[in-house]
């Protein structure tokens, strides 16, 4: 398949445990985390999350991220930044979210936080 620093590897074992596969399709490369658990005030409350995963990987940057199936707010608030896009055989949608990659800094580890800050910071718009 491909490899992913021990580092991430550990984190995705401690927190994702039996929950995450690493995918490929052509060159295309990619993490699933499956039954990833969504803070309150979403619907659904679970759904597998993707990020893309570049071949330059760790130098290359991960950008935004990914769930399946789609992820709206509790009481119809839109979400913008969304689009739907297919990747390993199966529809996402994509949450167009960016920040400054800081190489040998930012790993799988702190695009996880960071996709779990974007959130968190969601539910605190449009209320």
């Amino acid at each position: 398949m491909y490899e992913l620093p021990d580092e991430d590897l550990e984190f995705l074992n401690v927190n994702f445990k039996d929950k995450w596969k690493p995918v490929k399709e052509g060159s295309k490369r990619g993490l699933i985390i499956h039954s990833y658990e969504l803070p309150q005030g979403y619907v659904p409350n679970e759904v597998d999350l993707m990020l893309l995963i570049p071949a330059d990987y760790p130098i290359g940057q991960l950008d935004m991220f990914y769930f399946s199936p789609g992820v709206s707010r509790e009481g119809g608030i839109a979400i913008g930044g969304l689009s739907i896009e297919t990747h390993f055989q199966r529809e996402w949608q994509r949450w167009s979210r960016h920040y400054s990659w800081r190489p040998g800094e930012d790993t799988i580890i702190t695009h996880v936080s960071y996709v779990r800050n974007e959130l968190q910071s969601e539910l605190s718009k449009g209320t």
